[in-house]
């Protein structure tokens, strides 16, 4: 059964100022968020514009930098042979980008002069801070991207690693399964100690700077510093290379197993300058060849020009190893 009940007429009056009242706070409320999503916006595109200024001025050091570089179209005699350096703004430390361009192009010479083709992709330089290296992966442009760990005007070690690095480029560096790496890290180790030791008879008479040419014992000490600790120790290569197969195979980065093969092979690339040419066969032939050392010496000598084919064999009996002369 349903009971009407007849409320009072002032709780009528009340309701109906409580609903007239609830619209007026609701747009209260509204204009307060609304104001601090005004200012929560105002304070991301001030944000937004402070990184815009930051990347523009980044920019604008990268195309500095980009002016410096000679077009494609420049004299091959202009940089060394034609190498084109191109060293991106990063933290560097001390040391300026013309600097470490004119150090990397130095410490490129040495090899360079010796090669029969000299007209490489242009080399981006970048900063690292976890050890130097090439990258697989080219730049926009097809250009070589190598990364150096150095800063604040340690030219000699800054040499050896650009050295270390361009030498991976002379070698046909590329990305295959090749447990026989080593070699190549190996004579990467050794272009670098060739190199410096060059340097430093070069920058004795012809330094970048004329008050660089007191660096030149510091360059040549450099590598001869890293050439007396190996002297010390008594294995010949071909025991040390047996010795330690296994391990070069499984690492081709243990230093100390590639500075004492290096150390005995610079007197071969300094005894024949012209050796160099021949590191440009390394690394052209079927991924296959990888697999045994030895074979990786016999297509490398197969495929070498035949006034280089004398040198790979030097290397060869350098290990105490039999090239095969079977055609592929």
């Amino acid at each position: 059964m349903l009971k009407v009940v007849q409320l009072p007429a002032a709780l009528f009056t009340l309701s109906a100022l409580v609903i007239t009242a609830v619209p007026f706070f609701s747009i209260q409320i509204s204009d307060v968020q609304g104001q601090q999503d005004d200012s929560r916006l105002q304070k991301r595109i001030e944000e937004l514009e402070a990184e815009n200024r930051a990347l523009r001025r980044i920019i604008q050091q990268i195309q500095n930098t980009l002016k410096s570089v000679p077009s494609v179209e420049a004299p091959a005699d202009t940089k060394e042979g034609g190498l084109r350096l191109i060293v991106m703004p990063d933290d560097w430390g001390d040391s300026q980008l013309a600097d470490i361009e004119k150090v990397a192009l130095s410490a490129s010479g040495p090899i360079l002069s010796q090669l029969e083709d000299t007209d490489f992709q242009p080399i981006i330089i970048q900063r690292s801070k976890s050890g130097p290296i090439t990258l697989y992966q080219r730049g926009p442009g097809n250009e070589y991207v190598v990364r150096l760990d150095s800063s604040d005007r340690a030219w000699a070690q800054l040499a050896f690693q650009f050295t270390h690095e361009f030498c991976h480029i002379i070698c046909n560096y590329r990305n295959v399964d090749n447990p026989q790496m080593w070699f190549e890290e190996t004579i990467c180790e050794c272009a670098s100690l060739y190199s410096l030791r060059q340097m430093g008879v070069n920058w004795q008479t012809h330094p970048p700077y004329p008050n660089w040419k007191s660096y030149s014992a510091a360059l040549a000490g450099y590598a001869n510093d890293r050439i007396a600790a190996q002297q010390g120790k008594d294995d010949t290569l071909p025991g040390f290379y047996k010795k330690h197969l296994a391990e070069l195979e499984k690492t081709s980065t243990n230093r100390e197993l590639n500075n004492f093969v290096a150390v005995k092979l610079l007197p071969l690339f300094e005894k024949t300058s012209s050796g160099w040419r021949a590191i440009r066969y390394l690394n052209m032939g079927d991924a296959s060849e990888n697999q045994s050392f030895q074979t990786y010496l016999s297509k490398w000598h197969q495929r070498v020009p035949e006034k280089h084919k004398p040198f790979v064999l030097s290397i060869a009996r350098a290990f105490e190893i039999e090239i095969t002369n079977q055609q592929p």
